[in-house]
Order: structure tokens, then sequence, then C-alpha cells
């Protein structure tokens, strides 16, 4: 049984129409499925959380973008016996792009009815060891943990997320097929507006890192985010670490001239971006500053931990 996953109301409509293309070629192909439409009522948490807490193998279809992705690896109740496929339908398809998964419908229909798992994806954990409201109000002391799977950090690539969140303007972009320009549109405000912050890194409990002038720092699972930017241009999403990418003492001008090198990966020859493969890393700031997990923003901290958790995802696409 196929059990396919969907948000009626993704990127503006697409995510509907790319699975009824779907479900055309599943009847066609005498496919055993059922359909899973999220609502208010019931959205894609508690779908695949439903949907993954039993005895038995699970296989479940997943169509949406990498928010999608990432509420439903945070749902899963047994990673040991389900197993996801993925038809990509967001605007950024970060995942998508690094996983090398085809946009052809037909051809992820294909794959996932041979149910073979094709790669064991490392699941990347973010743990908030405080949260602060906008303000700069200490909310909570409690960890609260996430799971991501394309990358997670904080300062500058989850405040431009924070900015496109609070301007509502991707989902008005997504309907004409322009949500990426919600990305560059924050970006140029948030690189004229954000402050730099001191950082303290512990990486794999015994490397210590410091940096005086952080503009963010990102775990970066695959090598895409953002949209296209890669960002960790050697990431393999399967090899059981991450690639750290920070960023420290670059100017306005610096940036706007790394900026455009970071679609290709060649931003880490620029003097101020710093790169390091690990498991664990502990980063401390000296003032909260904005955090994500694969876009999704969480609010702001100052004391974080990233690392790559216990679990795997099996992927059937």
């Amino acid at each position: 049984m196929i059990h396919a996953v969907v948000n009626p109301a993704g990127a503006g409509g697409k995510t509907m129409k790319t699975w009824l293309q779907a479900e055309q070629i599943l009847h066609e192909k005498h496919a055993d499925y059922d359909a899973h439409f999220s609502s208010l009522n019931r959205n894609i948490n508690d779908i695949v959380s439903d949907l993954s807490d039993n005895d038995e193998e699970t296989r479940i279809l997943l169509f949406g973008g990498d928010g999608t992705m990432n509420l439903a690896v945070n749902a899963i109740r047994d990673f040991e016996k389900t197993r996801i496929g993925f038809v990509p339908c967001g605007s950024g398809n970060d995942l998508a792009k690094a996983l090398k998964i085809p946009k052809d419908v037909n051809a992820c229909i294909e794959q996932v009815m041979k149910d073979e798992i094709v790669r064991y994806m490392d699941v990347g954990e973010l743990i908030m060891h405080n949260h602060y409201d906008e303000t700069g109000r200490l909310i909570s002391s409690d960890d609260q943990s996430r799971y991501f799977n394309i990358s997670s950090g904080m300062g500058f690539d989850a405040e431009i997320c924070a900015h496109v969140e609070a301007a509502g303007m991707k989902k008005v972009l997504n309907k004409v097929h322009l949500g990426k320009m919600s990305y560059i549109t924050a970006a140029l405000k948030v690189i004229f507006e954000s402050k730099r912050a001191q950082c303290e890194m512990i990486i794999d409990g015994k490397e210590n890192v410091r940096f005086e002038e952080l503009m963010f720092t990102a775990a970066m699972n695959n090598a895409y985010e953002g949209g296209g930017f890669m960002f960790g241009p050697g990431a393999d999403p399967c090899d059981g670490v991450f690639d750290l990418c920070a960023a420290d003492h670059l100017t306005k001008f610096d940036f706007f001239r790394m900026f455009p090198y970071a679609y290709t990966g060649s931003h880490v020859k620029f003097d101020g971006v710093y790169m390091h493969r690990a498991k664990d890393v502990r980063c401390k700031t000296d003032r909260p500053l904005w955090v994500h997990t694969d876009g999704e923003v969480l609010g702001l901290s100052s004391d974080i931990t990233l690392r790559i958790s216990d679990h795997k995802l099996r992927m059937i696409i």
C-alpha cells in the first residue's frame, strides 16, 4: 500500500495539480494506494504520525516542498518501519535538488512502486537550550528539539526566513511561480539591518572556535538551502556528518561580492567563510539570533546544539 500525503493548498495550488497528475498515473499502473489530504483539522504532522505509528512497514509518498518534508521527519514515530518517497512541488526544492530526485512525476511513481530503499539519509537535530521573543525577553530555558533534513542554523539565513514569514509574501509569489523572489528581497533587507554577534563554538566536544562578528552559521546536511544556495558544496546527506558553514568579519561590501558565488558553492574561497565537518556543534552567542530548521523559523536563541541524530530516513526515491 502506498500512502500518498498531500497538502492541497501547497505552493499556491501546484501541489494539488501535481497530485492529480500522479493519481492518474497510479490508477493506470493499477497501484494499491490511499490518499490523505491535510486540512486545518488534520495537518501533515497528524497524518504522518498516525501512518507511522503501527507494527507494519509503512510506505509514505509525500507531495510538497522542503517544509512538508520537515513536518514529516518530525512526525515519524518509527523510523525503522517507515519508508519515504517524495514528489517535489515546492518553490525552493532544495532537498530534491541535492538528492537528484527527478522532476518527472511518472519517474517518481515508478521508483516508489519498486519500494526499494535507495538511500539511508542522515537526520539532523537542533536543540535550542533557550528561547527568546522578538523583544529579547527570555521565554524558556528548557531544551527544545527539532529534526531537519536539509539544514539548520542561526543568524542571517534564519532571519531571512523570519522576514519572509512575517511579510506573508511567499504565498502570493508562489501563485505566480516567483517564490524564490521573496527570499532574495528579504536577503537584501536583512544584510542592511542585521547586527553581528560574538559566538563560541564547541565542535565534537573538543575543538573551540570563536567568532567575533558572526553573520550566520548553518549545519548543512545537504548541499543547498534557501532556494538553491550551495552553502554546503561538499555535503553528503548519507555520510554521518554535516558540513558546517559560518561567516565572520564580513562587511556589507564583502557580502555582496561573495553572495553570488554561493549559488555555485564558490563562496568557500573567500576570507571570512569558515567550513568544517562535524557530528556535533554547540553554539553560544552574546545575543539571541533567529534559528531555523529547513527554513522553518523556530524563534530566537543564544545557545543551540546542532548534531546528527541516531535516526536514518529510509528514502525510496
